[in-house]
């Protein structure tokens, strides 16, 4: 079985981000999105995000804080994200990938294994660290926000047909120009929005057998001893 989990990273950041994820998950392949929670868009955005998209928490947490300083930051984080939601996240990760820096990890681990919640994982390594803490993660990882943009329609389309058995989450930043973010990851959204949309995306994930799915089908069970490590 291929189950791939096409996620949009930002809901919350900006309206116009919120717009295109939005669209891109009506007549594109984003199956889930993960939330930032302490901006003045949040609330919208979650109140908007349909119920059949998969929405997890895209965690703020700054390494500096340590163990202690990015557990209070995540438990304040989730607990505005179920009041908003009404329920809890489908999974967690973190903005710039900050969920799994040395200093903030175990304090990620903790706190998703209490919630029994899967987590993102980017490589073998952190697959590995993950999994032998208990941790759901999935098997493989597509995806690099330092490629501007990182999904073209024939990127896309090329990395559809790579993916193998198991579990795989695709990393995905669509959306319009910000509004209000200041980021300087704002045209190539709008890129990547295209090709989430563009029909042949759908028809090479037809064509390589995926199934298109959400983090909630990973399981809140304990993790597996990873193939790789």
């Amino acid at each position: 079985m291929k189950l791939l989990v096409v996620n949009a990273d930002d809901l919350g950041y900006d309206p116009e981000i919120d717009r295109g994820i939005l669209e891109a998950h009506a007549s594109g392949l984003v199956t889930s999105a993960t939330a930032m929670v302490e901006t003045p868009f949040a609330a919208a955005a979650l109140r908007a995000a349909p119920r059949t998209l998969g929405v997890g928490l895209h965690a703020v947490l700054d390494p500096a804080l340590g163990r202690a300083g990015a557990e209070a930051a995540l438990r304040r984080q989730l607990g505005r994200f179920e009041a908003l939601r009404g329920g809890p996240p489908t999974h967690l990760d973190g903005h710039k990938h900050a969920h799994l820096a040395p200093e903030v990890l175990p304090a990620v681990v903790a706190v998703a294994r209490e919630r029994g919640l899967p987590v993102r994982s980017i490589d073998a390594a952190s697959r590995t660290a993950l999994r032998r803490a208990g941790v759901p993660t999935p098997d493989a990882f597509l995806g690099d926000a330092a490629r501007r943009p990182a999904w073209t329609v024939e990127a896309l389309v090329a990395a559809l047909a790579t993916v193998g058995e198991g579990t795989t989450e695709l990393m995905t930043h669509p959306g319009y120009a910000p509004s209000h973010a200041r980021t300087s990851f704002g045209a190539e959204r709008e890129v990547e929005l295209r090709a989430l949309r563009d029909p042949s995306a759908r028809a090479a994930a037809a064509a390589a057998g995926l199934r298109l799915g959400t983090y909630a089908e990973l399981g809140r069970c304990p993790g597996r001893e990873p193939p790789d490590g």
